[in-house]
């Protein structure tokens, strides 16, 4: 009786199971064959053979294998009978495949990335509600408003752009804004190194608030955006206020200054903060005060329009802490001293805390776009090309999150890649994409 229960249970997990070697990609090439007249325009002959599915098709074929880490490496797998069976095209040529960059737009992408991205959200909330998940010591309306904000360097390879005494050139910024319910990306501009007025991260992201260009629904409270010191301005906390959004914030200790009189908060009424509980205390809060916002703080030349409270943390040794994450900076005494600033004035203070933790979602963000689907080595020299690579692991991701119920992990992406290549059978893949998250 066990036996045949395992056998039904196994029987179960094969026609749930969306993952067997190409089948993943072929569930999104329907959705590429939209792109198929993108770039065709100058093509008055009709003899343009490479087209931007296929372009498309061979970028995530790439993703999924490893191996294949150069464009004249895609170049010769085009030529496979398989992938050419996969990608709907013939063998390309190196000239055809690095001309694309100029040719095809990658706009066109993003209404992939927003169908799929969507299916997830949508998938992700189904089981959330199925599986009753624990708020555990932060409140579930809080956690599905956050967003954790950064951004990182990405770089062409060096034979691409041929940066000898030249390390500026051939490299783009990537700030990303990650949904820390589900981890899904929400918004990510993509801007050219160095960063210059304007293309700054709190700039991108004081632009992208403004626009509403954030892919994912508002909840009641709105969106609670989680940043680094990199983002401490004035100016920006002021639109991020302006929008109805909060934000919780790391600042340098020398920011700020204590408030020397009453501060008022809406409707005229004088702010007063929550006791520090024995809660806080045992995290290392040692100071929760109401500050003055000026020019001090980052780029702004403004106040905080708005009040603001600074919680200053000394984390204990026995627990980790987002103090000790990051450089050490000159302006301050000890490394691991974690200075926050938010508008969220009603919260306790340990919460606040405990929910500036969740910005390490986006770091886990990049590392999976970088070092699990090799995008620290870019393809191109060209913006639009790097956009669509972009777009192409972003898509990949999205595909792995529908096939293994959101466990993206290094793990799952080897045990797919392995069955691409042949090397893992049908028992082994639904036996490691059966076990849970760590």
């Amino acid at each position: 009786m066990a036996r045949d229960g395992m056998a039904k249970e196994r029987q179960q997990q094969r026609e749930r199971d969306p993952v067997r070697g190409a089948e993943m990609l072929r569930r999104v090439f329907p959705l590429l064959a939209r792109l198929a007249e993108s770039g065709t325009q100058r093509d008055q002959a009709g003899n343009r053979q490479l087209l931007f599915r296929q372009y498309a098709g061979l970028m995530l074929v790439g993703l999924f294998n490893p191996v294949l880490q150069s464009a004249r490496a895609l170049v010769a797998a085009s030529g496979l009978k398989k992938v050419r069976q996969l990608t709907g095209g013939k063998k390309v040529s190196l000239g055809s495949f690095s001309e694309a960059t100029a040719v095809f737009e990658p706009q066109l992408l993003e209404g992939i990335v927003r169908q799929l991205r969507s299916q997830v959200q949508h998938d992700r909330h189904l089981q959330s509600r199925l599986s009753g998940r624990a708020a555990g010591e932060v409140p579930d309306k809080l956690i599905e408003r956050l967003i954790a904000v950064d951004g990182s360097v990405l770089t062409a390879l060096p034979q691409v752009v041929g940066r000898l005494g030249t390390l500026e050139k051939g490299q783009w910024r990537l700030p990303a804004q990650v949904r820390v319910l589900d981890g899904t990306l929400v918004a990510s501009p993509l801007t050219k190194e160095p960063s210059a007025k304007g293309r700054a991260e709190r700039d991108v992201m004081a632009h992208t608030i403004a626009e509403n260009q954030i892919d994912m629904p508002a909840s009641s409270g709105n969106h609670l955006f989680l940043m680094g010191r990199g983002y401490r301005s004035a100016d920006l906390f002021n639109k991020i206020h302006a929008a109805g959004h909060d934000d919780l914030c790391r600042l340098n200790r020398t920011d700020g200054r204590l408030a020397d009189e009453p501060v008022s908060g809406r409707q005229g009424r004088i702010v007063t903060l929550p006791p520090l509980s024995s809660a806080a205390r045992e995290l290392g809060v040692v100071a929760d005060e109401l500050i003055m916002l000026g020019g001090r703080c980052g780029a702004s030349k403004i106040g905080r329009d708005h009040p603001l409270r600074r919680i200053t943390l000394i984390p204990p040794a026995e627990r980790t802490s987002s103090a000790r994450q990051g450089r050490v900076r000159t302006d301050q005494s000890g490394h691991e001293e974690l200075v926050l600033a938010t508008p969220l004035l009603d919260l306790p203070a340990e919460q606040i805390v405990l929910l500036y933790e969740y910005r390490w979602q986006v770091e886990l963000f990049f590392r999976f776009v970088k070092h699990v689907l090799n995008c620290d080595k870019l393809l191109t020299a060209r913006t639009a090309g790097v956009e669509i690579q972009l777009d192409c692991a972003i898509i990949a991701s999205l595909l792995l999150a529908l096939a293994t119920g959101g466990n993206l992990t290094r793990r799952n992406f080897e045990i797919v890649c392995l069955d691409f290549s042949g090397w893992a059978d049908e028992d082994e893949r639904l036996e490691s994409l059966a076990k849970p998250p760590p």
